[in-house]
């Protein structure tokens, strides 16, 4: 080996190192937000309490659930209905987050005759290890 073609290979490192720290802080990140991003993003107490006050628009009290169920499907979040027009809509969702574990969400509509009588959200952590 020539003396000195440690020294060069080193020098090459750093220098590819240093060029994709670079990229990897100025690039910008051109994915969208999703609409579950900007609730996550607040944390999970706060985002259960922005959850639980959009729900609570869509489908206020006595009014059907309709339009809260059609939100929180696009949301990606699973929904089954009530066997009967009494029940409660139960809308759960899991999702993978970093350091093995698992954010999970629920929101219930409880209904009678058809109409929201009232709701509830649930946001938590499981961790996976």
């Amino acid at each position: 080996m020539q003396p000195g073609t440690i020294r060069r290979a080193a020098i090459v490192g750093v220098l590819i190192l240093a060029v994709v720290a670079v990229v990897a802080v100025v690039w910008p990140d051109h994915r969208p937000l999703t609409p579950l991003d900007v609730y996550l993003r607040q944390g999970t107490r706060a985002a259960t309490e922005s959850l639980k006050r959009d729900v609570d628009q869509l489908s206020p009290r006595g009014a059907d659930p309709g339009p809260a169920i059609q939100r929180l499907n696009t949301l990606g979040f699973s929904c089954a209905a009530p066997a009967a027009a009494a029940g409660e809509w139960n809308c759960t969702m899991r999702r993978p987050i970093e350091n093995r574990q698992m954010l999970s969400m629920e929101v219930i509509l409880r209904v009678e005759r058809g109409n929201v009588t009232e709701t509830s959200a649930r946001i938590w952590e499981i961790n996976l290890r």
